[in-house]
């Protein structure tokens, strides 16, 4: 998928809405998504939800996607009602797959890097669905580490979500409908963007092959030269509000780690 695929996925999305569904489109000053994490009845939600939200390419180990990380989506009308039963693949947070340097465009985030052309091996990542469609009160979630059959919000490893480097807004869709984060339920629109945390913060970006979707020396001399240095909060990974030696040795815990090593799938 290049240049116009994210485009297609929309146009083909849309084409696919129920008629029911088609009466109530999502308002984007009453839907939004928020990040959480922990138990479904009393979430963590905000900057502590966030600490929670990293990744490695292989998607890997129990610190991977912490306490169920996700995205609780809340879709709504107009008139404030809840617009329930909305496809799960419907619900979309997007990737172009790669960069513009790769020949990757779209309105999907361009920073991520979730290719085979570059990365042999690696899943074609562009669309990460939600667990679920959504429920009476208009709301489903996306786990980052992958959807478990029957319980929304609960997270289960799925080797098909495997992508590399990092980006501070990635656009999420409902029903073709892009819509704004909050930081907390009780926040304003617009206060959170949609991210995840990756230990694969350096390289991959350009045309050379096999260079993307893993943590190696570039990784952990990037961080490294940022402890004492400017804050990097892409390089915080436990989201307190310093790069130090906890960011750096959780780092070299996942040091070699590909798409598909130590896992092949």
């Amino acid at each position: 998928m290049n240049n116009s695929a994210a485009r297609c996925i929309l146009l083909a999305l849309a084409l696919l809405i129920p008629q029911a569904a088609r009466g109530q489109v999502p308002d984007v000053t009453l839907s939004y998504f928020v990040p959480q994490s922990g138990s479904l009845s009393t979430p963590t939600e905000g900057q502590l939800a966030i600490r929670n939200a990293r990744t490695c390419p292989n998607v890997d180990r129990d610190q991977i996607y912490f306490q169920n990380a996700r995205l609780k989506i809340v879709v709504q009308a107009s008139d404030g009602s809840p617009i329930p039963g909305i496809a799960a693949a419907d619900i979309c947070v997007m990737f172009n797959g790669g960069t513009p340097a790769q020949g990757f465009t779209g309105i999907g985030a361009d920073s991520i890097i979730a290719n085979s052309q570059f990365n042999p091996g690696c899943p074609d990542v562009h669309c990460i669905t939600a667990d679920a469609p959504t429920d009476s009160s208009g709301a489903t979630y996306i786990s980052w580490r992958g959807s478990t059959p029957g319980q929304p919000g609960i997270g289960t490893r799925d080797p098909s979500r495997k992508f590399g480097a990092w980006e501070g807004d990635v656009p999420l869709y409902v029903l073709g409908v892009q819509l704004q984060g909050k930081l907390t339920s009780a926040s304003p629109l617009g206060s959170y963007t949609a991210h995840v945390k990756n230990l694969d913060c350096v390289g991959g970006r350009g045309t050379a092959p096999n260079q993307g979707e893993m943590v190696n020396s570039l990784d952990i001399n990037a961080v490294q030269a940022a402890i004492g240095g400017p804050y990097r909060y892409h390089l915080d990974f436990d989201n307190n509000g310093i790069v130090n030696t906890i960011d750096l040795n959780f780092l070299k815990g996942h040091n070699n780690h590909k798409c598909n090593y130590p896992l092949v799938n």
